[in-house]
């Protein structure tokens, strides 16, 4: 559409080279003096979808929450795309399409109306948003659902209406809070595919999650994050090496426990389900969670030495 070429090729001229978000030294601390994220110093390849990875109290929702200019940092800097989200809030959010943890679409409102009005909000012509939304109810699922009231939508088709709406106006900058929550297999799939379809068409679109399935799936990088840091970052089998243990082997005992066995090699996994006399087992890779089960077993260690 003209309003997404448009706002991309703005956004292009003086966004950094390669980041559409970069962040220094964000520090959050409430006046409590809870310390919600500490120092994060981050990019954000412009044209990914990019996994924000971590338990719920992580320090996930408060970082994007200051990246989408609701929070202001206690220090640091956010640049998203040229513009300075401090010093140029408004600016910023014009290049942002956004899924808050907790939002609510109106509730008189049917699908289709919310879809129009929003797309008019961000500058669509009625013609442009309503052709952009019926693109939406389809691509959601949501056909069937068009003529009820949000107030009758079940939990889930509420999250993908709100998923429609972010998405709009595509925008240079998509930014999701834990968008699959509530969602059955299938829906999440579909959200899925809309969400690699708006990186297919140059958005940069950053995700939190606490699937680590969702962040294997969808993600080009992933950053983990525990009690404010980030841990590590990179590719999905980036991160995967930073395993101590890379495989892993699943069996059940006759008494229908379930075990874990770790190795640095496949092998070394296969020769101890071979000692537990394992009849029936899986051996795979280590996954995202085995990572961070290692990276915050760290963290609590550091934490106690301190």
């Amino acid at each position: 559409m003209a309003l997404q070429a448009t706002a991309l090729a703005a956004a292009a001229k003086t966004a950094p080279d390669g980041a559409a978000i970069t962040l220094r030294g964000l520090t959050k601390r409430y006046r409590n003096g809870a310390l919600a994220n500490d120092g994060i110093d981050l990019e954000i390849p412009r044209g990914s979808i990019f996994a924000l990875l971590g338990p719920n109290g992580a320090g996930k929702t408060t970082l994007v929450r200051q990246i989408t200019a609701e929070l202001t940092p206690t220090s640091g800097e956010i640049d998203l795309l040229g513009v300075n989200v401090r010093s140029e809030p408004v600016k910023a959010k014009r290049l942002m399409g956004v899924v808050p943890q907790e939002a609510l679409p109106y509730f008189h409102l049917h699908p289709r109306e919310h879809l129009a009005l929003f797309g008019r909000l961000h500058g669509l012509s009625g013609r442009e948003a309503a052709e952009r939304a019926e693109v939406l109810l389809d691509a959601l699922d949501l056909r069937q659902h068009e003529k009820k009231a949000a107030m009758q939508l079940s939990g889930g088709l509420r999250r993908k209406l709100l998923v429609g709406i972010a998405m709009m106006a595509q925008p240079p900058v998509l930014i999701l809070d834990e968008p699959t929550t509530g969602l059955d297999p299938h829906s999440r799939r579909e959200v899925w595919a809309l969400i690699r379809s708006m990186r297919d068409q140059g958005s940069t679109v950053l995700i939190t999650t606490h699937y680590m399935d969702e962040a294997e799936e969808l993600s080009d990088g992933v950053a983990v994050i525990g009690a404010g840091k980030i841990l590590a970052r990179g590719t999905v089998d980036q991160l995967r090496a930073l395993c101590r243990n890379r495989y892993k082997g699943v069996f059940e005992d006759s008494s229908g426990a379930r075990h874990i066995v770790y190795g640095t090699t496949q092998r070394e996994v296969a020769e101890q389900l071979e000692r537990e006399q394992a009849v029936e087992y899986s051996l795979m890779r280590a996954s995202l969670e085995d990572l961070y089960l290692e990276l915050t077993g760290q963290q609590l260690e550091d934490s106690d030495v301190d």
